[in-house]
C-alpha cells in the first residue's frame, strides 16, 4: 500500500462526513462507503445501498449482505420478477472494519458464523447463535432465491470481503487461512457455488472511489444512416460487446432510463440466445429491433462515433444476452452486426418522450413507465425551484455529482405524502416501490388535484426531521436510515399537526406552511414526548394501534385538534369518504378489533393451510368476509403476517416461512392453487 493511500481515504471519509453520507459517524461512513465501493458494478441506488445494510447487534460479523438475481438487487421477494431460465444468483457477503489492519478476530466470527447460517436445511428458529431479524431475513430470502432458481441456475457465487484501513500486502498467514476457510465451508455448502474471498484496503477502496462511470465512449461501426442529429448504425457484435463492458462487468450505468430489468431467459431472450449461438440463417440485425440510444452530442470519426452522455433506453434485453454470450466464452465466426439507433437531445421533455415511446413498444409493465408522467416532470421542477433534486431517473442526480443531502427519491417524497397528506404514517413506514405498480395507489399519491407547491413543503419537513432526529439517534444503532424509517413519519406527522394546530389540516394548508418556523426545539419537544410514551427499542412502531394511540395522547398533550381524521386510509387505492385528497370510497369494516382478537386465538401458526377460514368460520359462526376482513385488521395491528400462496412475508417484504408441502421444494412455486 502507497503510504498516503490510508490518508487519501481519511479525507474522502471526512468529505462525506460533512455532507452526512449517510451519517456523521465515522465507521458508518467508512462501511457505506465500502458498500457502494465494492458494488460499484451493480450501479446501486442508496435506496438500495441500505436495504442490504444488516450491521448492529447480533450481525454474526456480517455488515453487508446483498443478493443478486441476473445482476438485479432482490429486496422485495413478494413483488420482484423471477427469471424462468437461465438465471444467475450472486451473494455478496460484506465486512467493514474501520481499523488501520486486518484482523483475525474478525475472520474468526464470520467463520462461526457462517458454518451455522449457510446450513440452509436448519430452521432459522433452531439456529443456535444470535442473529438480529435483518440477518435472518437475508438468510431466509437467500433461502427462497436459491429454491427458486435451483433448476435454472447457470451461474452461482459467493463473493466475501472484508473492507478496513489496512494494507493488504502485509496480511498475516491466519488471516489469510481463515478466508480460505470460509470459502471452504460455502462450497461444501452448496455442490454448484463459486465461492471467492477478497480484501479490500485503503489503496483498493480509493482505487475504486477514484473509478467513476464513463458516459462518454466510442462505438465502431460498419455501415451508418444519418440525419440531423439522428443515426442509425450497422455495428458489429464484437465491437457492440467492446462498447457495452468495462472489464468483466457490464456497463449498468448506462441503463439508468431504461424502464425494464432483464427479464432473464424468457422466450424472447431464449430467441436471441440461439440466434447468437446458430451460425446459420440471415444476419442478426435482420432479426433483432436493435438498441436505441439517447446521447446529448455525437460525432462521426471515420468508421466510430463519439457519444456524450450516453443512456441506452430500449435494447437491455439484447445488450445482456450479447453480453451474456460473449462473456460465457462465445464467438461470432460470421462476423454479425446489430442494429443501433442514436437520438441526440439535450431536452428533458424531449428524451422522456423517447423513453417511453421505445419501451411501450412490448409488453412493459405500466407502473415502471411512470417516470416520464407529466406530475413526476412537474416535481422534479417544483423540486429544483426549492434547491432540491427529484430522482426520478434512478441514480441520474447521483451521477451527475449532487450532493446527496439534496436528493429526493420518488418513493421518500410518496411516503411524506402518505404520512402528513392522507394522514397514515404507519403505511408511510412500511411504504415499499411495488405500490406504484397499481394505478390507483399510484394516482392517490401522486395527484394532480394536490396543490403542486405542496411537494417541497413535504421534502423540506422529512429533512429537517431526518437531520434532527439524527442528533437523538441512541448510540450502537447503525444503518441510519432504518433508524428514520421508522421514526421520520410519526415524528414529522405529529410535528406538523402541532405547528398547523390542527391534525385535519388540507393540503393547500401544507402547501402554504412557512417552513421558516420550523425549529429544532420543537422537534426534540415532540421526541421527548413520543420517549416518554414508549420505548424505541419495543417495536411498537411496528403496529397500526401505536400511531393512532400517539396522535391521540398527542392531541391531549399539544391541544391539538381534529384527532378523529387520523389513520382513516385503510389501504392505498382507496380511502373514506371524509378524506380531502379521496377520489374513492371505501366502506367501513364489519367486523371490529374485539371480534379479529377473538378470532386470532383460534388461528394456528403461519403458515396456514388450506381451508383453514371455512373450519374457523365453522367454529365462530361467522361468514368468510368477516374472515378475511378479521385477519386484515390483524396483519395491520402487526399480530400476524402477510401470507401468499403458502409464503408468508413480514412488513418489508421479506419472506419470514413457508409451507413445505403446498410448494414444489426446488422451485417454492405452488403445487396447486388454494386460498388462504
Amino acid at each position: 500500500m502507497a503510504k498516503n493511500d490510508q490518508v487519501l481515504l481519511d479525507g474522502i471519509i471526512d468529505d462525506r462526513m460533512e455532507i452526512k453520507l449517510p451519517s456523521d459517524r465515522r465507521d458508518e461512513v467508512f462501511e457505506y462507503l465500502a458498500f457502494e465501493q465494492i458494488l460499484k458494478n451493480y450501479a446501486l441506488s442508496k435506496d438500495e445501498l441500505e436495504a442490504g445494510w444488516v450491521d448492529g447487534r447480533n450481525d454474526g460479523g456480517i455488515d453487508g449482505f446483498y443478493i443478486f438475481v441476473n445482476g438485479n438487487f432482490l429486496s422485495e421477494p413478494e413483488s420482484f420478477v423471477w427469471p424462468k431460465s437461465g438465471s444467475q444468483l450472486e451473494v455478496w457477503i460484506i465486512t467493514c472494519k474501520h481499523h488501520d489492519t486486518f484482523k483475525q478476530a474478525t475472520l474468526d466470527n464470520l467463520v462461526a458464523t457462517i458454518s451455522e447460517l449457510l446450513d440452509l436445511s436448519v430452521p432459522s428458529s433452531e439456529l443456535q447463535g444470535s442473529y438480529s431479524d435483518l440477518i435472518l431475513r437475508s438468510r431466509e430470502n437467500l433461502k427462497l432465491a436459491y429454491k427458486k432458481l435451483s433448476s435454472k441456475l447457470i451461474e452461482f457465487s459467493f463473493n466475501f470481503a472484508y473492507a478496513s484501513r489496512g494494507d493488504t500486502s502485509s496480511i498475516g498467514e491466519s488471516i489469510l487461512s481463515r478466508s480460505q476457510q470460509v470459502v471452504s465451508l460455502t462450497n461444501g455448502s452448496f455442490s454448484s457455488c463459486a465461492a471467492t474471498f477478497e480484501f479490500f484496503g485503503s489503496s483498493e477502496l480509493v482505487e475504486l472511489y477514484r473509478k467513476k462511470p464513463n458516459y462518454t465512449l466510442e462505438l465502431e461501426f460498419n455501415e451508418s444512416l444519418s440525419r440531423g442529429e439522428k443515426y442509425v448504425l450497422l455495428t458489429s457484435l464484437n465491437d457492440y460487446y467492446s462498447f457495452i463492458k468495462d472489464g468483466d462487468s457490464l456497463r449498468r450505468y448506462l441503463f439508468d432510463s431504461n424502464v425494464r430489468d432483464f427479464m432473464g431467459a424468457n422466450r424472447v431472450n431464449e430467441d436471441i440466445k440461439l440466434t447468437l449461438e446458430s451460425d446459420e440463417g440471415p444476419d442478426f440485425w435482420s432479426l433483432n429491433n436493435g438498441v436505441t440510444i439517447l446521447t446529448t452530442s455525437a460525432s462521426i470519426i471515420g468508421k466510430s462515433i463519439r457519444l456524450d452522455d450516453i443512456q441506452i433506453v430500449n435494447g437491455l434485453q439484447t445488450t445482456e444476452s450479447i453480453f451474456r454470450y460473449f462473456q460465457s466464452g462465445g464467438i461470432d465466426k460470421q462476423n454479425r452486426s446489430v442494429l443501433v439507433k442514436i437520438i441526440v437531445s439535450t431536452e428533458d421533455y424531449v428524451r422522456d418522450e423517447i423513453i417511453r415511446a421505445t419501451n411501450n413498444q412490448t409488453v412493459v409493465e405500466l407502473a415502471s413507465l411512470h417516470a416520464t408522467d407529466k406530475i413526476q416532470r412537474d416535481i422534479e421542477e417544483v423540486l429544483e425551484r426549492s434547491g432540491l433534486h427529484y430522482e426520478r431517473r434512478t441514480n441520474y442526480y447521483k451521477n451527475l455529482g449532487h450532493p446527496p443531502a439534496l436528493i429526493i427519491t420518488p418513493l421518500y417524497l410518496a411516503s411524506g405524502f402518505v404520512s402528513l397528506i392522507l394522514k397514515s404514517p404507519h403505511m408511510a413506514r412500511s411504504l415499499k416501490s411495488r405500490f406504484m405498480r397499481s394505478d390507483d395507489s399510484y394516482d392517490m399519491v401522486f395527484s394532480q388535484s394536490a396543490p403542486i407547491n405542496v411537494w417541497p413543503k413535504i421534502a423540506a419537513i422529512l429533512k429537517f426531521i431526518d437531520l434532527n432526529l439524527e442528533i437523538f439517534r441512541p448510540l450502537g444503532t447503525s444503518a441510519n436510515e432504518r433508524f428514520l424509517k421508522n421514526w421520520r413519519h410519526i415524528v414529522s406527522f405529529i410535528f406538523t399537526a402541532k405547528s398547523l394546530g390542527t391534525f385535519d389540516y388540507s393540503a393547500k394548508d401544507l402547501a402554504n406552511f412557512d417552513i421558516e418556523k420550523m425549529t429544532s426545539s420543537d422537534v426534540k419537544e415532540v421526541w421527548t414526548f413520543i420517549l416518554n410514551n414508549y420505548s424505541p427499542t419495543d417495536n411498537a412502531h411496528k403496529k397500526k394501534s401505536f400511531y393512532v394511540e400517539i396522535a391521540r395522547l398527542a392531541s391531549e398533550e399539544f391541544g391539538i385538534p381534529g384527532f378523529d381524521r387520523v389513520e382513516k386510509l385503510t389501504r392505498l387505492g382507496t380511502q373514506t369518504k371524509s378524506s380531502k385528497i379521496a377520489t374513492k370510497k371505501v366502506q367501513k369494516p364489519k367486523v371490529s378489533l374485539d371480534f379479529a382478537l377473538k378470532l386470532n386465538a383460534y388461528l394456528p401458526s403461519q403458515p396456514w393451510k388450506p381451508g383453514i377460514h371455512r373450519e374457523i368460520c365453522k367454529t365462530l359462526n361467522c361468514s368468510r368476509n368477516d374472515y378475511f376482513d378479521a385477519v386484515a385488521i390483524l396483519i395491520n395491528e402487526g399480530l400476524r403476517n402477510v401470507q401468499k400462496d403458502g409464503v408468508v412475508y413480514d412488513n418489508d417484504g421479506n419472506v419470514i416461512s413457508f409451507d413445505p408441502e403446498r410448494v414444489d421444494p426446488s422451485s417454492l412455486s405452488l403445487l396447486a392453487k388454494t386460498g388462504q
